[in-house]
């Protein structure tokens, strides 16, 4: 059996048991209504102690938030290309495809600085 014919088995029995799930819940979970006693918020269910501190927050921590997913995932790409080091070509293939990828988190950082999106206001 080939390792992509097996990959792809894999795949599609974890998303037909996704699935397979998802439907069973839809079939079979509990109907609740929505009531405005459920619209509001809570803190580890009870209610708010200071109303007036109430706030969303800020969307200037979400773009911390994105670079720090992208430079954990260039960390994995890392761990790849130092356990490939016994093997050549696939040595080679995964520090080209980290250069690739920094490249182009590179371009993107560049582009952001230029903007101003990396200043806190």
């Amino acid at each position: 059996m080939s390792p992509y014919l097996a990959f792809f088995l894999f795949l599609l029995a974890a998303l037909g048991l996704v699935g397979l799930i998802v439907l069973l819940n839809g079939l079979l979970g509990p109907r609740v209504a929505a009531s405005a006693a459920k619209s509001e918020p809570f803190e580890c269910g009870s209610r708010p102690l200071q109303q007036r501190n109430v706030r969303p927050l800020s969307i200037r921590y979400y773009p911390v938030a994105i670079l720090f997913l992208l430079f954990d995932l260039e960390s994995v790409l890392l761990f790849i290309w130092a356990v490939s080091a016994g093997n050549r070509e696939l040595a080679t293939l995964s520090f080209c495809s980290f250069l690739f990828f920094m490249g182009l988190l590179t371009l993107a950082f560049i582009y952001l600085w230029k903007e101003g999106a990396l200043e806190w206001r």
